[in-house]
C-alpha cells in the first residue's frame, strides 16, 4: 500500500527504499515494469535502495555501491561491469571494489 500511495500523485522524483522486498517473483516483476514506465513515459527520476544487484542492472541509469557507510564505486551499470571485466555481473562488482567476500547468511541457532 505505501508503494502505490507513493505513486498517486505523480511525483517528479520517488525515493524507495528496497521496494521489491518480500516479494514473490511475479510481483517483483510487476513493480520493475511500473518503475520502468513511470520513468519512461511520465518522466519521474527514482532514486531507490536495494540489494538485489539484478534490481538495480535492470532499473537504474547509474548505480552507487556503498559499503560501510562510504561510496565505493558509482557509475552506469554497463561501464561498472565492463570495468572488472568480460561477462561480469553487479555481483562481481560489488565483490571487486568492497575487496571482500559475499557472506552466506545462517540462521542463528538458539
Amino acid at each position: 500500500m505505501d508503494l502505490a500511495a507513493s505513486f498517486v500523485h505523480l511525483p517528479p522524483v520517488l525515493f524507495l527504499d528496497e521496494p521489491t522486498e518480500g516479494l514473490d517473483p511475479r510481483s517483483r516483476a510487476g513493480i520493475w515494469d511500473l518503475l520502468d514506465r513511470l520513468r519512461r513515459d511520465l518522466g519521474v527520476t527514482v532514486v531507490l535502495s536495494t540489494h538485489f544487484m539484478e534490481e538495480g542492472d535492470r532499473l537504474c541509469d547509474r548505480i552507487a555501491i556503498i559499503d560501510r557507510g562510504s561510496t565505493v564505486v558509482e557509475g552506469a551499470p554497463a561501464a561498472l561491469k565492463a570495468r572488472v571485466g568480460a561477462g561480469a555481473m553487479l555481483e562481481d562488482v560489488y565483490l571487486h571494489y568492497t575487496g571482500r567476500k559475499l557472506e552466506a547468511t545462517t540462521p542463528a541457532v538458539a
